[in-house]
């Protein structure tokens, strides 16, 4: 299925796959541009799978994971509550802080749509433990 294309774009091995992390960066961006082929459902079902193997343990986040879930608000704007109400959230309890390039993702991400219609990524963000929460708001001021 196309969900599980792109599942498996993400956990590629592209160095021993022999291709070059721009090349592998690419080919999931041209998916998300093709959203007539990847539609939302497919694109929130693939993220929805990657994370839950996240949450259970089975596998790490694979390293396109955040820079997917930017674009997709961007791309695939129906899917911004989802991310906030779901995503986010799942990440944090996932513990996504502890990968210093996923939580960077993260924290851009949560930028992106703090102010996004339906209380945008503010719920997630309150649920960041305290340390976490600090470091989002020293990066991140409030109202900035």
């Amino acid at each position: 299925t196309l969900c599980e294309q792109l599942v498996f774009l993400h956990w590629l091995d592209f160095n021993a796959a022999s291709l070059k992390q721009k090349r592998y960066l690419e080919a999931i961006r041209i998916c998300l541009d093709e959203d007539d082929v990847f539609t939302d459902h497919v694109i929130m079902s693939a993220l929805d799978y990657i994370s839950g193997k996240f949450l259970t343990g089975a596998k790490g986040l694979p390293l396109a994971y955040m820079r997917t879930i930017i674009l997709t608000c961007s791309k695939h704007e129906s899917l911004r509550p989802w991310i906030c109400q779901v995503l986010l959230p799942r990440l944090i309890e996932g513990e996504i802080y502890k990968n210093k390039k996923q939580w960077e993702g993260w924290m851009r991400c949560a930028k992106m749509l703090e102010q996004a219609g339906e209380g945008g990524s503010k719920l997630a963000i309150q649920k960041l433990p305290e340390e976490q929460l600090r470091m989002y708001r020293t990066k991140y001021p409030e109202g900035a």
